[in-house]
C-alpha cells in the first residue's frame, strides 16, 4: 500500500461468525445502537478453494430436448404442408414431423448431457470459512461495549472468543486518600 494511504478495510475485528447472516444481525444490531453504517463492514475470511462437479441432470436435458425438438418438428411439418406439395395429407406431414422432431430432438438433448457431464467439467470457487464483522480502531471499544451486552452473545450468534481485544487505556490508581 502506498505511503500515506489508509486502508480500506477497517482494521479492527469486532465479531467472527461462521454465516454471512449472523455477521450481516451483528451489524443491524450495531446500527441499531447508532454506529455508523459505513464505518462497519462484514469481510470474508479463511478463505479457501473448493472445486466440485455440477452434475446436469441428462434425463432433464433430454425430456427437454425432445420437447423442443417435438415443436420443431411440428412447425416444420405445418410449413411443409403449406408451403410443398405432398402425396401424404396435411395430417400424416404434422405427425411425421412430430416423430422426426422427437427423436433428432432426444438424441440433441441427450448429447448435451453427456457432454456436460464429462469428467474433466469442474467449476472452482473460492469461499470464506468465516465471516468478520470489522470496524475503525477509534470506535473498537464502543462495538465492544454494546456486543459484550447483547443478547446475541449469550445465545450463540456472536461467538464471544473471537471477539477483538480492545486497546485498553492505562490504567490510573487511585490514591488511597
Amino acid at each position: 500500500m502506498p505511503t500515506g494511504q489508509a486502508s480500506g478495510v477497517p482494521n479492527s475485528v469486532i465479531a467472527a461468525v461462521s454465516r454471512y447472516d449472523d455477521a450481516q444481525r451483528t451489524v443491524d444490531y450495531l446500527r441499531s445502537f447508532g454506529m455508523d453504517a459505513r464505518s462497519l463492514e462484514v469481510v470474508g475470511a479463511g478463505l479457501r478453494q473448493v472445486s466440485r462437479r455440477r452434475p446436469v441432470p441428462v434425463v432433464k436435458l433430454t425430456a427437454l430436448g425432445a420437447l423442443q425438438g417435438a415443436l420443431l418438428g411440428v412447425l416444420t411439418a405445418v410449413f411443409i404442408t403449406l408451403v410443398a406439395e405432398t402425396t401424404l395429407t396435411g395430417l400424416a406431414v404434422v405427425v411425421w414431423g412430430f416423430v422426426y422432431g422427437v427423436l433428432v430432438g432426444t438424441l440433441w438433448g441427450l448429447f448435451r448431457g453427456l457432454v456436460r457431464n464429462r469428467p474433466d467439467l469442474v467449476s472452482t470457487e473460492i469461499l470464506p470459512t468465516h465471516y468478520e464483522v470489522r470496524c475503525p480502531s477509534d470506535e473498537l471499544s464502543v462495538a465492544q461495549t454494546l456486543l459484550a451486552d447483547a443478547a446475541d452473545v449469550d445465545d450463540g450468534r456472536v461467538e464471544r472468543g473471537v471477539i477483538a481485544d480492545a486497546p485498553h487505556p492505562p490504567e490510573q490508581h487511585r490514591d488511597a486518600a
